[in-house]
């Protein structure tokens, strides 16, 4: 623990699921909502109420293979790797870390300087390495907010007992007349008058 962390409390590091990053380049929080509008025949839209969006951040972080930390790779047990056995090639491990994260779609707490995100999703992924840093990763990760939705259930309504309807008296039906029928009356009348 340095000077300025007994002065000024503990510095939080930008961590993104299981990766720590030695350091914060740069941080980008983004809240927005949404307006719905109707269009009406004359006259201005109508806004009728607002719809906060999932949140978005933009981080810029670097891992090193040898942090500035006093014997940071072999004090604790690593995320990374899940043993007591120091990590050599960090940058590596935490790159592959962070594409497995983002690969598995699985939601991951990022820690910033600022607040804390639950329900992230790593959703894209940009390293950058040139002859200079060969021995850093310097990553810059969009994540989203996953708005995970709470179900209820509850019982069923019983049914309500229905009551039979009782039909309607139409009075007598006249029986209709088909045409073969209606034939053989016109020869029995025939036949009545003798024709």
């Amino acid at each position: 623990m340095g000077l300025t962390e007994l002065i000024f409390g503990p510095k939080t590091h930008l961590t993104v699921g299981v990766v720590q990053f030695d350091a914060s380049v740069s941080e980008t929080h983004t809240r927005e909502c949404e307006i719905c509008d109707h269009p009406v025949e004359e006259g201005a839209t109508i806004s009728d109420h607002i719809r906060r969006t999932p949140e978005r951040l933009e981080v810029n972080g670097i891992v090193t293979n040898h942090p500035l930390v006093f014997l940071a790779s072999v004090q604790a047990v690593s995320p990374l790797t899940d043993d007591m056995s120091p990590v050599t090639d960090r940058a590596e491990v935490a790159y592959f870390k962070l594409a497995e994260l983002m690969d598995t779609g699985q939601l991951v707490t990022v820690i910033t300087s600022l607040r804390e995100y639950q329900n992230m999703a790593i959703v894209s992924m940009s390293v950058t390495r040139d002859v200079q840093t060969g021995n850093v990763l310097n990553c810059s990760l969009g994540l989203r907010e996953i708005i995970i939705a709470q179900t209820e259930t509850v019982a069923a309504p019983v049914p309500e007992k229905t009551v039979q309807k009782r039909k309607k008296d139409k009075g007598k039906k006249v029986a209709q007349e088909t045409p073969k029928d209606a034939q053989s009356i016109l020869s029995r009348v025939l036949g009545f008058f003798g024709a």
